[in-house]
């Protein structure tokens, strides 16, 4: 049940422990969930990202299960709770089926239930009292935003020296990135001031077919993106911004030279977003009881939340 999802930060004086405050995931915004029922429901299908709440009103598509003959949903509906993680995803399936005629390029709208309206609109006005005096950092989307914006010249990242005289607080939140590969049969060594060397490798494109996908965005947010500090910049707008970076890369004093400007971005730092406020909202997505199996009600005449 949503248990899992729980998050609890407690005080930092561990012997109050009256002291803490109870939230979920953000994983608990988009889960299918029932009153009566322990179970949480996760929409993994590829159309869930595009389906948003437009209320009784103004939704478009509902939800009804699986119609396909390969898809044994009624033996799913016999399953007692404990037992639906052992049912295969193929014998749970949903489909959205549309209410009304839907043209090309509208929304794709869903009823998300009156309990979620109702959490929203409390949320919205409890929202604006408490942004009013808030002050939030920038986020890695808008920092990213000035460093590689579609159609406006690209911005040199700063250097670890510029960050460092800056005093930038409305970055505090966000950490650089870099997307290495690095050929490390030409290695260089730099001789540092105290007498020791570091190596410097140079920098390689991503190893992907095509000139145009080394520049995508699947190319830089691969496995091989890590934290890194920017310690040197060449170049111009012109001829494009090159870099040298350090990477933070355990027991590895390494150096990557030749970073090209399209392989570094900001991330946000785990948690750190409003997103991930305590006051941040969240609530499930109301599972429609008019096709929720019965079986599956083991909070019926309960009250669920105090049972979850």
């Amino acid at each position: 049940g949503r248990d899992a999802l729980t998050i609890v930060e407690e005080a930092e004086d561990l012997e109050d422990v009256s002291d803490k405050t109870e939230t979920y995931q953000l994983l608990y915004n988009y889960m299918l969930e029932h009153s009566q029922s322990s179970a949480l429901f996760f929409p993994a299908g590829s159309m869930s990202n595009f389906v948003n709440h437009g209320g009784k009103k103004k939704a478009n598509v509902k939800l009804i299960w699986s119609t396909k003959e390969w898809s044994y949903v009624n033996g799913a509906h016999e399953i007692d709770v404990d037992e639906l993680s052992q049912v295969g995803a193929i014998d749970m399936i949903l489909e959205l089926v549309a209410t009304c005629p839907i043209k090309k390029g509208e929304e794709v709208l869903l009823h998300y239930g009156n309990d979620w309206e109702k959490a929203w609109q409390k949320h919205s006005s409890t929202w604006e009292k408490a942004i009013n005096d808030a002050s939030f950092t920038t986020s890695a989307m808008v920092l990213n935003e000035i460093h590689h914006g579609v159609g406006k010249p690209p911005q040199p990242f700063p250097t670890y020296d510029e960050e460092a005289k800056d005093d930038d607080d409305e970055k505090e939140h966000a950490v650089v990135q870099c997307h290495l590969l690095y050929d490390e049969d030409k290695i260089e060594r730099r001789r540092n001031q105290d007498g020791t060397r570091t190596k410097i490798y140079p920098w390689i494109p991503a190893p992907v077919v095509g000139e145009s996908r080394r520049f995508s965005d699947i190319a830089v947010r691969g496995v091989n993106r890590v934290q890194c500090d920017i310690l040197e910049r060449s170049g111009d707008e012109k001829t494009g911004f090159k870099y040298v970076v350090r990477p933070h890369i355990e027991a590895m004093g390494i150096l990557v030279k030749n970073v090209p400007h399209h392989a570094i971005r900001y991330v946000d730092k785990p948690y750190t977003n409003p997103q991930h406020e305590l006051t941040a909202f969240r609530h499930s997505i109301e599972f429609p009881d008019k096709i929720f199996p019965k079986k599956w009600k083991d909070l019926e005449g309960l009250d669920a939340n105090d049972e979850l």
